[in-house]
């Protein structure tokens, strides 16, 4: 229930800048303060903020895989960190959330999905408690319900058996 780097590419119809195409890929986050040694780095573009930019600072704390939107990478980061591994992609959102799609395509289980105008997150926090009684349960952590935290939390998925998750309402997505 491996993601590699060759399955983003593929999928993703994304560009390898240098790195292994056989190395896994397992824990997904967007903040580089947030990092742990060995995950894959999403360097998300907002209005006012461009996580790609960034990347440099991801490698810095651990990342061994930076998932990045159009940016120029220097040739010394290249040799300093000939170790890890950096994906372009055209859009970073849309690749997490292609990259979620196949994530969750990987497994067999039961996905029970929250929305509403009031009352999601604690919906969501009940009936996790409830099945994680029989069942080992992923579920959305705090309300990171929206089109960026519902496939970050998709990507957690490991040996779960059911999945609980929230999903905020947006007319705009």
């Amino acid at each position: 229930m491996n993601i590699r780097v060759k399955d983003i590419l593929k999928i993703c119809d994304a560009k390898l800048i240098f790195g292994d195409t056989d190395e896994i890929c397992e824990n997904f986050s967007k903040d580089t303060r947030e990092l742990n040694i060995g995950d894959v780095y999403v360097g998300i573009k907002g209005e006012n903020f461009d996580g790609s930019s960034i990347y440099e600072k991801a490698l810095e704390n651990g990342a061994k895989i930076c998932i990045i939107e159009h940016t120029k990478i220097k040739e010394k980061i290249k040799e300093k960190y000939q170790d890890r591994t950096i994906i372009e992609v055209k859009n970073s959102i849309e690749a997490l959330q292609k990259i979620a799609e196949f994530k969750r395509n990987m497994y067999n289980i039961p996905v029970i999905a929250v929305t509403g105008s009031v009352g999601k997150t604690s919906t969501k926090d009940i009936l996790a408690s409830v099945i994680s009684k029989k069942y080992k349960v992923l579920k959305t952590e705090g309300n990171l319900n929206n089109h960026i935290g519902l496939p970050l939390t998709i990507l957690k998925l490991k040996d779960h058996e059911a999945l609980v998750v929230e999903m905020g309402m947006n007319a705009t997505r």
